[in-house]
């Protein structure tokens, strides 16, 4: 079976834009949420911003996360989970169709 003849090829790509702290530990720890609910993400982009200084206060992480055939109620779920690991500042989600579909 091919991607295009999966069931789930046309269902909406959910994203995600998880702003945290500059801590080693974020990125690890948002991706948990989706291994935690089996979902292995399609595209995963991680920006840190604020200068060299990791630990100066104006320092972040951005990490964005697009993940095919999770619903609305799921990708919710997924959001509340996200929002709840301490280092995490904000939680950002939309959703869009994939390519295929267009």
């Amino acid at each position: 079976m091919t991607s295009a003849e999966s069931p789930s090829s046309n269902a909406p790509v959910a994203c995600f834009s998880v702003l945290t702290e500059a801590d080693p530990s974020a990125v690890p720890r948002v991706l948990e949420i989706f291994a935690l609910r089996d979902l292995i993400p399609s595209q995963i982009h991680v920006t840190r911003s604020g200068g060299e200084n990791v630990r100066a206060p104006e320092a972040e992480i951005t990490i964005d996360v697009q993940v095919s055939g999770v619903g609305r109620k799921a990708s919710e779920a997924i959001a509340r989970k996200l929002r709840a690991i301490i280092c995490v500042h904000s939680v950002l989600t939309s959703e869009r169709q994939p390519r295929s579909a267009l």
